[in-house]
């Protein structure tokens, strides 16, 4: 019996298996060797980050350099030009021969090697003070991953993480403005991926904005149910645990085949039977955990809402709809207005809290977040019973 648990909460390792998306994958490594640029929409924790990472890793090993690059919350364009950088250069110090060939062409930067106490080195980077303002540096540092495909064989693979983030700054609309002429004629192939998918989305098919037009577009589909079940029972079988597949696909189904959510339900479930066989009552009590260990985050997001978007939010967690605005509906949750309703509509969507199907049928994008507070109002009991089979 295996001492470590299976089912990993954070991204997916290179050795980790990846559950589905293989033509999604196959079809981004073709797009990274033309030199296309795309971008990539999916709610939050649904595993936008690990199909990146897994498609970095699977054009290094085809002879292609790729560099990640976080910008979540980044405060300025100085810091993000930093970012960009420091991940450049961690890429390419995996090679001695190709850092000392292509770090040089980061004019705007110089790197910081630094050597930790266990022996190992890890790379920064350094304000070289050829670019004197923010943007100047982030234009520059751009500009040089153009330069560096330029150097190789195949084109660079620049994968941006929450890169609708550079848009939410004051300087916002320039940045944008700014990168697109910088970035618009590069070998170098770009995937942008983000959880605020209106944001994101907006930045690429408005005609007002500076990137209209600029990538594809696509939707990371969530896993087929039953792929996703079997996976379960896969990952469980390697660690010595017998999960039957019932079980799996009672955890896919409360999880509604959100990455995330399948993978912390599951998470616990392992923690609390192993090495025995699951029961429903298991299952029960593995969700209760996993929704109570998200607590500081929900509680986090519920803080940063209105107080009307909070009420709206409420309401949509116990009876979704696909209109919010009918005076039925809103009678029957005491909503106070239908200006009020459209306005925090517009807030959750834009936090990409809430979401509409393909039917049209508006709901919470996060699962756990929607049992979290359920629980946490006294709306519901936290798992709907008819959702087991």
């Amino acid at each position: 019996m295996s001492e470590i648990n299976p089912f990993s909460k954070t991204v997916i390792g290179d050795k980790e298996p990846l559950c589905n998306q293989k033509s999604l994958l196959a079809a981004l490594l073709l797009e990274a060797r033309s030199g296309n640029n795309n971008v990539l929409l999916a709610p939050r924790r649904c595993g936008k980050t690990s199909l990146a990472m897994r498609l970095a890793r699977d054009y290094r090993a085809e002879g292609g350099l790729a560099t990640f690059c976080d910008l979540s919350a980044v405060p300025s364009a100085d810091a993000a030009a930093d970012r960009i950088a420091t991940a450049l250069y961690a890429s390419l110090s995996v090679n001695d021969r190709i850092f000392k060939k292509l770090s040089r062409l980061v004019t705007a930067f110089v790197p910081v090697i630094t050597m930790n106490p266990d022996g190992s080195f890890s790379v920064s980077a350094a304000v070289s003070g050829v670019a004197k303002s923010g943007l100047d540096r982030l234009v520059s540092v751009v500009a040089s991953l153009d330069s560096i495909s330029s150097h190789s064989k195949t084109p660079l693979l620049v994968i941006f993480d929450e890169f609708q983030d550079l848009a939410m700054l004051n300087d916002g609309a320039r940045i944008e403005a700014s990168l697109r002429s910088t970035i618009q004629h590069h070998k170098a192939s770009y995937l942008f991926i983000g959880s605020r998918r209106k944001l994101l989305r907006d930045m690429f098919d408005s005609p007002k904005r500076a990137f209209y037009r600029g990538a594809t577009t696509r939707d990371l589909p969530l896993i087929e149910p039953d792929e996703f079940s079997t996976h379960l029972v896969a990952l469980a079988g390697e660690s010595g645990a017998a999960w039957p597949l019932n079980i799996t696909d009672n955890i896919v189904a409360i999880a509604e085949a959100h990455t995330y959510s399948v993978t912390a339900i599951a998470h616990a479930l392992y923690e609390l039977t192993v090495p025995n066989v699951p029961t429903e009552d298991d299952l029960a009590k593995a969700m209760n955990t996993a929704v109570a260990r998200e607590t500081s985050l929900f509680t986090s997001v519920y803080a940063s809402l209105t107080p009307q978007s909070r009420t709206l939010i409420e309401v949509l967690a116990k009876e979704p709809t696909r209109q919010p605005m009918s005076g039925e509906y809103m009678a029957r949750h005491r909503l106070t207005n239908a200006a009020t309703v459209k306005k925090s509509l517009i807030t959750l969507i834009n936090g990409d809290h809430i979401a509409k199907d393909e039917s049209g049928l508006i709901t919470l994008t996060d699962p756990l977040l929607k049992c979290w507070l359920n629980e946490r109002w006294g709306r519901q009991h936290m798992i709907s019973m008819p959702s087991i089979r």
